[in-house]
């Protein structure tokens, strides 16, 4: 009963912290894809081919309900995303006590789990629910093989095997569990039965066999829908470059959009950057002896492990990094660990574990609050081109039109500096969403949208939307009855004006 009220206290304490943290992120609406996988939910799930890499049925009914129950509201997202990388936190917090760890180390490893997505996860708090839940799962699967080599129940092989199924299913980042389970019971071998002693290494095995056939079966599946691969046919040493970057940046808690972007300008940075942390791990797994040397160099291959899904795709965006970043905290707190085994560090270990953990907290909350801005700008400017269009239109007759000009597809921060500096930040704002959007907002999708470009890209709007036209060109599309035209004027902040309106009888005023 001691320790399962201790761990309601710990989530509990994830929950408060998580919320004081993040909660600034909550006036973050709609961006990028989110319109557009609410929209694909409403329609045929079974569409697989246009899912690429992932089986999306699973996360598509998730959709489904969730816009059903709350529609275009986006703070009812939000929380939903924010309890779950609240109970991931708490997951590491478990699963670190399945591993024998101290009970603070658990605590801190938990604790950096959930800081791990500070500077990036909050952000694609709808398009990254899969992976999210994908970690969940992989998570709960690992605390199950954990108990299943230290309890001797069948019931924890018949948990790991579902959880590595449903693992697979939301997200293809699942697809690599089932490595990342036989990585972890390398640590437990040799293996036990109940009432055998030990167990030959076919008997031990057999779970493995298990999880790595329905991984082949569910391959054979994705195949034969015509889902994508997940590798794709790219140079070795572009993998190679993503490994590494991963591993950096997700020790470095998944800061890599600003991280690496204003350290990358600096002369042989990743080889410093290497060099240190190669050491850090080094010295550590030197101090270490027996059973915690072993645990040591496991947490180190469940890491690498973790890092392989988007490496053989040569994938590296930040939301990528949330999955590796959860054994990355379990390292880091097994490095924290190492400070007691040294007599002279014996008396100094709360000072040096504080003073790191203050560190990563404070570099966490600078680049929170370095994205957060740039992340709310970009949702204002969402919104107020989608109310602009609202407040002029409050019915769309079928047949209508509506021609959007220069609506950004993303903008830089910060402003004003060479279009090559290292340190220029790239925020999507209606890529891939608007028309959905429309759809979505007014129940109607017998309406055209028409997304026209007359600008040249520039440090405001570095890439508007649309066909490039001329003024001439949008000048026949609003001759159509029915037709409004709105465009974009970049500014700090932006504006949206209504250019032509024959729902009002306005004339048009196309420069």
């Amino acid at each position: 009963m001691f320790n399962y009220s201790k761990s309601l206290l710990v989530l509990a304490s994830f929950i408060l912290l998580g919320a004081l943290f993040f909660y600034p992120a909550l006036r973050i609406g709609f961006l990028g894809d989110f319109a557009g996988d609410l929209y694909t939910s409403q329609g045929s799930w079974f569409n697989f081919a246009a899912y690429q890499w992932n089986f999306y049925l699973p996360i598509m009914a998730l959709y489904y309900c969730l816009y059903k129950a709350f529609h275009l509201s986006p703070l009812p997202y939000q929380v939903l995303h924010l309890a779950l990388i609240f109970i991931n936190a708490w997951l590491v917090y478990l699963l670190a006590q399945e591993l024998k760890f101290k009970s603070w180390q658990c605590w801190i490893a938990g604790l950096l789990a959930l800081f791990n997505s500070a500077a990036f996860e909050t952000y694609y708090w709808l398009s990254t629910i899969p992976k999210v839940l994908a970690t969940s799962f992989g998570l709960i699967a690992l605390i199950f093989l954990c108990r299943l080599r230290q309890r001797m129940a069948l019931v924890w092989a018949w948990g790991y095997l579902i959880m590595v199924t449903l693992g697979m299913a939301i997200e293809s980042t699942g697809l690599i569990l089932p490595l990342l389970g036989l990585i972890l019971d390398s640590h437990f071998w040799p293996w036990r039965e109940s009432g055998k002693g030990k167990a030959t290494l076919f008997e031990g095995l057999k779970l493995h066999l298990w999880s790595f056939s329905i991984t082949g079966v569910f391959l054979l599946v994705r195949h034969f829908l015509g889902i994508k691969p997940y590798a794709e046919n790219l140079p070795v040493i572009k993998k190679f470059l993503t490994f590494g970057r991963t591993i950096l940046s997700t020790f470095s808690h998944g800061l890599s959009d600003h991280l690496w972007l204003e350290l990358k300008g600096i002369p042989l940075t990743a080889a410093i950057l290497i060099l240190l942390l190669s050491t850090i791990l080094l010295i550590a797994w030197y101090v270490k002896q027996g059973p915690d040397k072993s645990r040591f160099i496991t947490l180190l291959l469940l890491w690498m492990g973790a890092s392989l899904p988007h490496t053989i795709g040569a994938h590296f965006h930040s939301r990528y990094l949330y999955f590796p970043g959860v054994f990355a905290a379990l390292v880091l707190a097994d490095v924290m660990g190492s400070f007691r085994l040294h007599r002279w560090a014996h008396n100094g270990t709360r000072v040096a574990v504080s003073l790191v953990v203050i560190g990563y907290l404070s570099w966490d909350g600078y680049f929170f609050r370095q994205s957060l801005g740039h992340y709310i700008e970009s949702s204002r400017i969402y919104d107020a081109g989608i109310k602009k269009i609202k407040t002029y239109l409050p019915k769309i007759p079928p047949g209508s039109r509506l021609i959007l000009i220069d609506f950004p597809d993303n903008i830089f921060r910060p402003r004003n500096i060479p279009q090559g500096n290292p340190t220029r930040y790239r925020v999507l704002i209606y890529r891939n969403a608007l028309p959905y959007h429309l759809i979505l907002l007014y129940q109607n999708q017998n309406f055209t949208v028409t997304l026209v470009r007359l600008s040249p890209p520039n440090d405001d709007n570095p890439d508007p939307l649309g066909t490039p036209s001329s003024p001439e060109e949008v000048a026949k599309l609003a001759a159509a009855p029915q037709t409004m035209i709105c465009r974009y004027l970049p500014g700090n902040p932006g504006d949206f004006v209504i250019v032509h309106n024959t729902f009002t009888h306005d004339s048009p005023i196309i420069k």
